[in-house]
């Protein structure tokens, strides 16, 4: 089994680097293959370094989480990003999710938490610490996973599918082979459903669906 690779960015040194301890001595499966102490720096150590997850705080010098968030999410679609911070604040837990970001955690999560969100993200299914989710439960207050149920009807089979198999973390290349069809013709399936929905990224389409379709 491969190791999955994290990179942990974080502006402060005592924290990056109890994390990064922790991540190496704590689990055989987990590599940290680098650090970075700012949102510029993340994007170029994401390009060095082809992490598989990114641990990413969301108050940072120089670019902020969301922005580094929103940006890896439109140039590289496998990457899986979790925020973890101190702020549980409603609007930037969905504003995190929005970008793109799959899970969000408190700091002051146990390292065996970090390290299962991290194995969860890798696979691509979307976490929220216990507290967190239930701060997106209702409707009016998560506009990221709002229901609109009356959109399916806007879907066409293919679209809906294409939907289901988001939801489960597969990528355009593995959906291309389950519904035999091209990446290409994938991604504008995505693009269209993009478009009716509203969303922008891939988690926010899992969302959608995890929570609209039967």
């Amino acid at each position: 089994m491969e190791k999955i690779k994290v990179l942990i960015v974080d502006d402060h040194p005592v924290f990056l680097e109890g994390l990064n301890t922790v991540l190496s001595l704590k689990d055989p499966d987990i590599m940290v293959v680098g650090t970075a102490t700012n949102g510029q720096d993340a994007l170029e150590r994401q390009k060095e370094l082809k992490p598989d997850v990114i641990l990413l705080d969301i108050k940072m010098p120089v670019m902020d989480g969301v922005e580094v968030t929103r940006q890896l999410c439109r140039s590289c679609e496998d990457i899986k990003i979790i925020m973890l911070t101190t702020f549980d604040d409603r609007q930037l837990i969905n504003d995190a999710l929005r970008a793109g970001a799959i899970g969000y955690l408190l700091k002051d999560s146990k390292a065996e938490q970090i390290i299962e969100a991290i194995k969860h993200a890798n696979q691509g299914n979307i976490l929220l610490s216990g507290n967190l989710a239930f701060k997106l439960s209702g409707a009016a207050e998560a506009p990221v996973v709002s229901e609109q149920s009356g959109l399916v009807n806007e879907l066409s089979e293919r679209e809906i599918s294409i939907l289901r198999l988001l939801s489960v973390a597969k990528r355009n290349s593995e959906i291309g082979e389950e519904l035999f069809i091209s990446e290409k013709t994938v991604r504008n399936y995505i693009s269209h459903i993009y478009e009716i929905l509203g969303i922008h990224t891939r988690t926010q389409a899992a969302l959608w669906a995890l929570k609209n379709l039967p």
